[in-house]
Order: structure tokens, then sequence, then C-alpha cells
């Protein structure tokens, strides 16, 4: 009897198998990425292209992906008009400063490679442009430092009767404070001393929202909190993009890709294709993206400073004494300077 229940048990586990007859694995170690995007705002854009590179323990660059230099790439609008780009620097090319969209007509990204290859995206339609209908910080107040943080807020008011789509881009610029040396004995002259600048950290992960059951209300963004560590200035960038529904899915399918966990409910891993292709040799893979979409931009500074309760801006005094965040141990001239601060962007607010 035992034998018999084992037995229905293996044919019950083999009959649970699914047989894939049309995987196949594909080497994409020479395929194109291309990425790029236009909006309604002043130029100029850039378009970047190179190739995938084979993964190698040994060398850190093969995760960047080879630049490809010397190639024609153009965006052309539904008239004929063009605009080419010129090369800047190996693999990335730039528009002339003057052009711009504009909204309601078409576009499509054209490169011809050195060696001949012609590579094209779908043609795009530049939306109209929706900005920000709210962008507040609150304060929250906690027993300790750690725990303390401002609670951001953003909006957008969507369109009535129609499908709108939102890609939206966040970049933080926070600024640091060095130690300036002791000044040398007079007569000598004391040098100036830069001791604030700024860093704008990586982020490259966008934020997606849609209007599914909220046509015609107001959508709110999801942004991660900032933390009351210090009390220097901490300036938040918001990029809203009103992009269609392709180009939100395209992000949408790379932000399930990135999330995978290993649980047995995540979906297969797959190459994510963009909307360009290889027009003379259809075989030759092209990953990447030509992003045109109607774009607002907002910069809200939170203010780490004024109205924080007596009591908390103490605690966090003593805090930033304790951890040394002033560099007491590297003191510096020039903060500009300072290797060790990541995204190091210097004395003045970028303008991006």
């Amino acid at each position: 009897m035992k034998r018999f229940l084992v037995l229905v048990g293996l044919l019950g586990l083999f009959s649970c198998e699914t047989e894939i007859t049309d995987f196949k694995t594909e080497n994409l170690s020479d395929a194109f990425v291309v990425y790029g995007e236009m909006s309604n705002m002043a130029g100029p854009y850039t378009v970047r292209l190179n190739y995938t590179s084979a993964y190698s323990p040994f060398d850190p660059t093969q995760f960047q992906g080879q630049p490809v230099p010397g190639a024609a790439i153009r965006i052309v609008d539904e008239t004929g008009s063009i605009a080419a780009l010129k090369e800047i620097q190996k693999g990335m090319y730039q528009t002339p400063a003057t052009f711009q969209g504009q909204v309601g007509k078409k576009y499509r990204l054209e490169i011809r490679t050195a060696d001949g290859l012609d590579i094209a995206s779908d043609w795009q339609q530049l939306s109209m442009p929706l900005g920000l209908k709210s962008f507040t910080s609150t304060y929250k107040n906690a027993d300790k430092v750690e725990n303390m943080y401002f609670k951001l807020q953003a909006s957008v008011q969507d369109s009535r009767g129609t499908e709108d789509y939102y890609f939206v881009k966040r970049q933080d610029f926070i600024q640091f404070l060095t130690t300036c040396p002791n000044p040398p004995p007079p007569p000598a002259p004391v040098p100036i001393c830069y001791n604030k600048c700024w860093q704008a950290n990586q982020n490259t992960q966008p934020i997606l929202a849609d209007d599914s059951f909220l046509d015609g209300r107001e959508i709110d963004i999801p942004l991660l909190t900032i933390p009351y560590d210090d009390f220097t200035e901490w300036v938040v960038q918001l990029e809203v993009y009103h992009v269609d529904k392709a180009t939100h899915q395209y992000w949408k399918r790379q932000e399930a890709q990135r999330i995978l966990d290993g649980g047995i409910f995540d979906k297969v891993p797959a190459q994510i294709i963009g909307n360009l292709t290889c027009l003379n040799k259809p075989d030759r893979q092209v990953l990447g993206y030509f992003m045109v979409a109607g774009k607002s931009k907002e910069r809200m500074l939170v203010d780490r400073y004024h109205g924080i309760p007596a009591e908390s801006y103490q605690k966090l005094v003593n805090y930033i004494e304790f951890n040394k965040l002033r560099y007491q141990n590297s003191p510096l001239w020039d903060c500009r300077q300072a290797a060790w601060i990541p995204y190091n962007v210097g004395l003045t607010l970028p303008v991006y």
C-alpha cells in the first residue's frame, strides 16, 4: 500500500511539470542599448548609445557597456524637420540647445551606426505637460534623532475622461559642511575657506502612477521620507512626465524585474524590449527606450532649521557633534576636494 501511495505521489509531481518547448537563450553581448528622451522643456536632449557587455568578475567596467562612437543620430518630426545630434563624448550624443519639442507633434529617433545599421524608434506624440498640484514637507517629531523625519507629499491633478500615465523622476540635492583648518600664523594671509558644498545622490528608480479608478481625481505620488539627521539645506526635485500607455508599461515591466525576490509567485525574468528596432537587420537586438513626453519640473526646499522644537533641535546638535558630521578630523579649505563625499557636485546647486 505504501509503495502504491509513493507511486501515485510521483505521478502527481510529474503531471504538474510544465514542459517548455520554445525556450531558447540568446547572446546579447553585441546588442545595442539606446536611451534618450525629449520633452516640451528647453534642450539640449541627450541620447546614449552602447553595446551590452559580457560579465567579467575582473573588470567592473563591463557592467557599464561599451560606448558606440561615430553614429549619425537625428530626431525627426512628422513634418520631416530634422534635428541632428552631435557626439559630445564617446557614445553620448546631444541635440542643439535651440531644439525644443512641441506639444502635439510626433517624433522618432533615427540612428545610422558606423557599420551601416539603421535603428529607429516608434513614432510618439509629445503630450501636454501636467504640473504638480501639491508639493509639501511636514516635520515629524520623535524621542530619538534617528527616528525624526520629514514626510513628503506630492500630487498631480488628473484630467477627466482620458487614460493618463505618469513617470516621475526624483533627484535630491543635499548640502554638506566641512570644517575649515586652523588659519596660518600672521602675517600669512588666511585662505578663503569653501565649506558648503552639495551632493546629488544618484537615483535611477522612477515613480510610476496612472489614473486607473482615479479618473479626474487628485493622484498622490508616493515619496520616501527625509531624515532629520542634520540641519543643512535639502532640496527635492521632481520631474513629472505625462507618458503614453506603452511607455508606462515598459517601465512597469522594468520595475517588476527589479524587485524580484525569489518568491514562487514572482514573474519569470525575461528580456524587456523597448520601442526601438533595427530596420535593415531585424534579428539584431536593440534594447532601451526613446521617451517623448510632456514634462514639468519643480523643486522644493525642505527647511530643516526653522520650525523645529527647541528640545529636538538641541538633540540634533548633540547628535551632529557626537557623530562628527562636520568632519572635524578632516579639515579642508575647499569642500569640492572632499573625495569621501559621494556624488559631490561642488559649491552651487546644479541647474538640471
